[in-house]
C-alpha cells in the first residue's frame, strides 16, 4: 500500500510471512524496486510419498547350460527418490548378502554363478520410508542323469537306452575320457558311438592332431581316420556297452568345384565307403555276427584355402545331397554283405535338415528306404530332454535321437558330452538290410 511517504509490503513464503517497509520521498514519483526474494523461499517442497512395492518380484528357473541360461527379477515400486539394492540368500546361508551392483529395479540372474534353490529380494528406499520385497527362489536346471526314463514319461516310450557319442576331441592329451564314469551314467545297458573317420579336411592341408596336440598333415586322400577310434573302440567293448560307428562326409569330386580338384583329389562317394568299410574291419573290430549302428553323418564342414601358381581357391564343404548319400550306403551296404556281415545303416542330420521339403516332397525320400535315422533335436541344449520329439521328414519315426551337446557326467574328464537316445531296437538290422 502506498501512503504517499511510504509503501508497506509483505511476501508470504512457504515457512514464513516476511513484511517491511519502503520509504520514499513524496515529491519523487520513481517507480519502486521489487523486493528480492531467494528462490529456496519462493518454491513450495514436494509432498513425501511413501515407499511402497506395487508389484512383487517372482520365483523363475534358468538353465546352467545351452540356451536361456539367466533369468530376470523385477520388482515395482512407488515413492519418492527411490533406490533399489537387490540381496541374495544360497540354500545353505542364514543371513541375506547385498549383491554388488545390483542396484536397479531389477536383477538378471545368470545359472552359471548361482546355486539353485537361491533366495533374492530387493530392499527399496525412499524418503517416504524402506520396504523389503518378497523372496523369490532361483531353479538352476542342470543335464538329466536319466533321460531315457524323462523321455519315456514324456513321450509314452519304451526300452530306451542312454548314451553318448565321441571322437578324438575327447582324447586330448589332458582330457581323455574315462569311459567308467560314462557307464555309470549310461548303466549297463547304455552305448557309446565312435567317429571312425572324416572326409572334412582335404588333401595336403595341415592341422593339429586331437590326440597329441602335435601338428599334421593329411596326405593325397581327403580323409583321416579318427585317432582315438582304435583305442575307444576296444574300450567301449571291454566295457560291455554297446557300439556304434560313424563317418563324416567330405570332400569328394562333385563337391571340388576347383581346377584339378584341389581339395577332393577326385575322390568319391564309393571311395569314402571302402575306406569306411576297410577302417571298420580292422580298427572298430566289425565281427560278422555285430549288429552296429553305422553311420552316415551329413553334415557342413568349414572352409578351406589352397593356392596352386600362386592363386588361391577358398571352399566351404557342404553337406552331401541325396544322390551322393545314397552312392555311399549302396556301395557300404554290399561291402557288408559280401563280407558275411548285416548291415544296419543309418544317416545323422539336423531334424529340419530331415524334415526339408523341396517341390512338395521330402528331400531326403530316396534316402529313407536304404538308411535308418539318428536325428538331431536339442532343444534348450541344456542336457535334457526337449519338450517334444524330434521331426522326421520322410522316417516314420527316429531311432536314434542325439537330444543335447551339452551333457555333464561327474568324472568323465572331459566337459561337454553329445547326449544320445537310442529306441529298443537300434541294434536290429531291418529284415531288408
Amino acid at each position: 500500500m502506498f501512503s504517499g511517504k511510504s509503501v508497506t509490503w509483505a511476501v508470504l513464503t512457504a515457512s514464513a510471512l516476511f513484511a517491511g517497509t519502503l520509504s520514499a520521498s513524496p515529491a519523487q514519483a520513481m517507480p519502486l524496486p521489487l523486493p528480492t526474494v531467494s528462490p529456496a523461499s519462493a518454491v513450495l517442497p514436494m509432498a513425501t510419498t511413501a515407499t511402497k512395492i506395487l508389484s512383487q518380484p517372482a520365483s523363475s528357473t534358468t538353465n546352467r547350460y545351452g540356451v536361456s541360461t539367466r533369468t530376470k527379477f523385477s520388482v515395482t515400486a512407488s515413492g519418492t527418490s527411490l533406490k533399489y539394492q537387490w540381496q541374495s540368500r544360497t540354500p545353505k546361508a542364514k543371513k541375506w548378502t547385498s549383491i554388488t551392483g545390483a542396484k536397479s529395479s531389477s536383477y538378471t540372474a545368470k545359472g552359471s554363478k548361482w546355486a539353485s534353490g537361491t533366495q533374492f529380494r530387493v530392499v527399496v528406499t525412499g524418503k517416504g520410508g524402506k520396504v523389503t520385497s518378497a523372496a523369490v527362489k532361483l531353479t538352476v536346471r542342470f543335464p538329466s542323469k536319466t533321460p531315457a526314463a524323462d523321455a519315456q514319461k514324456a513321450f509314452g516310450l519304451t526300452g530306451l537306452r542312454q548314451g553318448v557319442d565321441l571322437s578324438a576331441y575327447q582324447w586330448a592329451p589332458k582330457k581323455k575320457v574315462k569311459l567308467a564314469a560314462v557307464k555309470s551314467w549310461t548303466g549297463s545297458h547304455g552305448f557309446v558311438v565312435l567317429r571312425a573317420a572324416s572326409g572334412a579336411k582335404p588333401i595336403n592341408q595341415p592341422y593339429v592332431n586331437a590326440c597329441t596336440g602335435k601338428k599334421a598333415k593329411t596326405g593325397s586322400k581327403p580323409v583321416d581316420k579318427d585317432c582315438a577310434y582304435a583305442t575307444l573302440a576296444d574300450a567301449v567293448s571291454k566295457a560291455k556297452l554297446g557300439l556304434g560307428h560313424y563317418w563324416f562326409n567330405g570332400w569328394i569330386d562333385s563337391i571340388d568345384t576347383t581346377p584339378g580338384n584341389l581339395f577332393s583329389a577326385g575322390y568319391t562317394p564309393t571311395d569314402s565307403a571302402n575306406q569306411f568299410f576297410a577302417w571298420l574291419v580292422k580298427d572298430g573290430k566289425l565281427a560278422t555276427a555285430d549288429t552296429d549302428p553305422i553311420v552316415l553323418d551329413v553334415e557342413a564342414g568349414r572352409a578351406w584355402t589352397t593356392t596352386k601358381s600362386g592363386k588361391k581357391y577358398k571352399l566351404s564343404l557342404r553337406a552331401w545331397n541325396p544322390t551322393e548319400v545314397a552312392e555311399f550306403l549302396t556301395v557300404l551296404k554290399a561291402k557288408l554283405i559280401d563280407s558275411g556281415r548285416r548291415p544296419n545303416l543309418y544317416v545323422y542330420m539336423g531334424a529340419n535338415a530331415a524334415n526339408r521339403i523341396d517341390a512338395g516332397e521330402y528331400v531326403w525320400e530316396p534316402v529313407a528306404p536304404l538308411a535308418r535315422l539318428w536325428v538331431a533335436s536339442w532343444g534348450k541344449d541344456n542336457g535334457r530332454v526337449p519338450d517334444a520329439q524330434p521331426l522326421t521328414g520322410p522316417w516314420s519315426e527316429w531311432s536314434l535321437w542325439q537330444y543335447s551337446s551339452n551333457l555333464r557326467i561327474s568324472g568323465s574328464g572331459v566337459g561337454a558330452l553329445d547326449a544320445d537316445l537310442a529306441k529298443a531296437d537300434a541294434w536290429t538290422p531291418r529284415v531288408d538290410g
